[in-house]
């Protein structure tokens, strides 16, 4: 690594070189078929509608089994997501507990900013707009964006999840024209795409983020592998790990990061700690972590355990 950052060495690793593969590689994990010859246009992948499991689990501290809370309010969300309104007499029935029990899991949810309370029950709340969360931290997400850029191989297969910081870094890499780059992002298609790059997108409904979700589906996995993964989050914490704000999009990461050889989060020190309801894993599904600041304890020490590498951006 260059002088103008530290790296913190969070799992007593042996220095390697930024291309050399994760956890998901060294293990043998499952990876697609290589990408094949692509033309200049920006292709879509085809879904196919096929009944799945929910999408969402929040994590056990312990030993990252869901329990019945955490399903239940996984489930709360996902109707709510359908509905835009819940019921609290209707919740009770449907999962067979007491009103009291649906109205602390609300209350929870609230608090965690996943839902807006109102008398009898609760209403979506919407994430900040992309243009205003693009403003937020902009220095800190370039500096980052700059360095998970030099992570990239020349010739790599690269996953960019949506989010403003992966935006930031998809414009680090749209210079170069020898990278294949699987996204589900408009904004980090667009970008990439200008510098000559190929571009596959995922399909699926227009969010008002400019990115394509596929609610109430499972996507077929593309025939793909991806040499790294470039994955944003909406919080990172010892107990529920990698978060998010809308349960949409999950599967589409998790879908990615089983891709991948590789995964490189990037995030801004104002993830740390903070929890939202939608987990998409443990902090061991981590290779990279790049940051603007050393993470806090006990993050810090739950993600040396995981044998997370910490990259400050300076």
């Amino acid at each position: 690594m260059t002088s103008d950052r530290e790296v913190a060495e969070a799992g007593g690793r042996d220095e390697t070189s930024p291309w050399s593969p994760g956890k998901r590689g060294r293990q043998g994990r499952r990876a697609g078929e290589a990408i094949a010859a692509a033309s200049g246009s920006v292709p879509v992948m085809s879904l196919r509608a096929i009944a799945g499991p929910g999408s969402v689990a929040r994590v056990s501290q312990d030993n990252g089994v869901e329990d019945a809370r955490s399903a239940r309010q996984r489930d709360i969300l996902k109707t709510l997501q359908q509905t835009r309104q819940v019921d609290v007499t209707e919740l009770a029935q449907r999962f067979g507990v007491s009103g009291m029990t649906i109205r602390r899991d609300l209350a929870e949810l609230d608090e965690a900013g996943q839902l807006h309370r109102v008398h009898g029950g609760a209403i979506i709340r919407r994430a900040p707009a992309y243009g205003s969360r693009a403003s937020t931290q902009a220095g800190e997400k370039a500096a980052i964006a700059r360095v998970a850029a030099e992570l990239v191989e020349p010739g790599a297969a690269v996953g960019i999840d949506s989010g403003t910081t992966c935006h930031a870094v998809a414009a680090e890499l749209a210079h170069r024209s020898d990278l294949t780059v699987v996204t589900n992002a408009l904004h980090a298609a667009i970008t990439v795409r200008e510098g000559g790059s190929r571009v596959i997108v995922l399909g699926g409904l227009l969010t008002p983020e400019l990115s394509l979700v596929n609610p109430g589906i499972v996507q077929e996995p593309p025939q793909v592998h991806l040499d790294l993964l470039v994955l944003g989050c909406g919080g990172l914490s010892v107990d529920r790990g990698i978060t998010y704000f809308d349960p949409t999009e999950v599967e589409v990461r998790r879908l990615l990061a089983g891709l991948a050889d590789r995964v490189v989060l990037v995030a801004d020190h104002t993830k740390f700690d903070r929890k939202k309801a939608m987990v998409l894993g443990p902090l061991d599904l981590i290779d990279v972590l790049v940051t603007d600041e050393a993470p806090p304890e006990p993050l810090r020490t739950a993600l040396a355990a995981a044998d997370v590498e910490v990259v400050i951006a300076a």
